[in-house]
């Protein structure tokens, strides 16, 4: 726990973050701010230095957003999120389905937990075929995604691939969600009927992604879109299989860190 200069003011908590040196180079390691006392938290990663840092950089598509701003610039702060490659950040870009794994892992403050390697550098008991150290070009970085799998938070596509590349869908981030914070999910069946009334398109969610587009939905993590806003009793549609921006998902991961308590809510 580091204090901060007692002159910055509350609004800027998003951009504060922890900077690690073990002697070669500078690394974001983020933190959680406590306003009330000027400190910022962070788990202890080894002998070297630490530094309270605020992240100044931003992207011309993030300053225009009309609605993510504030959440991308703390996640990017917070070196939860990256800038996509090519210009600017990417709001706009389908988030994909490593990204997200990379920043639930990053955003939950879990343990790294990769299993062991061959004297070669090469993981021995990679849980998914198409997630390599050698294959991460977009940062979606080994040691995450298998972190998320060990912990039950991701599952494969199929019997060992997780298709890291692939767009992830509203009702993919839902179950997501719902696992890595361990939301009280019940059966299909009796999400079906909940699912029913809270959105018209309810029976569009696949059967065993009910539950937790239930459990995330209660717990307002995930809301649904009006289907007229002009109605004067507007019904809402979840859209489960449409496909999630990033500047969507940084909204949504900042309410994840919100719940857990490891942003002040605004």
């Amino acid at each position: 726990t580091i204090k901060y200069d007692s002159s910055i003011v509350n609004a800027a908590n998003n951009v504060l973050t922890v900077f690690y040196n073990n002697g070669d180079e500078w690394a974001n390691i983020g933190g959680v701010v406590n306003t009330s006392k000027q400190t910022i938290t962070v788990p202890f990663s080894g002998f070297g230095y630490y530094m309270v840092m605020m992240t100044r950089e931003t992207f011309s598509d993030v300053i225009t957003h009309p609605f993510a701003r504030d959440a991308i610039e703390t996640l990017y702060a917070k070196g939860i999120m990256k800038d996509a490659p090519g210009s600017g950040f990417g709001t706009e870009l389908k988030i994909r389905r490593g990204e997200f794994a990379t920043m639930l892992v990053k955003a939950l403050d879990l343990p790294i937990n990769a299993g062991p390697y061959d004297r070669t550098g090469d993981p021995i008991a990679a849980t998914f075929r198409d997630v390599h150290p050698d294959l991460d070009d977009w940062d979606y970085e080994y040691e995450y995604i298998e972190t998320a799998a060990r912990a039950g938070i991701v599952r494969g596509k199929d019997i060992s691939s997780f298709v890291p590349d692939d767009p992830l869908s509203r009702e993919e981030a839902a179950i997501m969600i719902a696992r890595a914070l361990n939301l009280k999910t019940g059966t299909p069946e009796a999400a079906d009927k909940s699912l029913g009334k809270m959105f018209t398109d309810a029976q569009l969610t696949g059967y065993y992604a009910k539950p937790s587009v239930l459990a995330v939905a209660k717990a307002k993590l995930m809301n649904g879109e009006p289907n007229d806003p002009n109605a004067q009793k507007p019904t809402f549609r979840f859209n489960p299989r449409g496909d999630l921006t990033r500047a969507e998902m940084a909204v949504i991961t900042i309410r994840i860190m919100q719940q857990l308590k490891k942003l002040p809510k605004s």
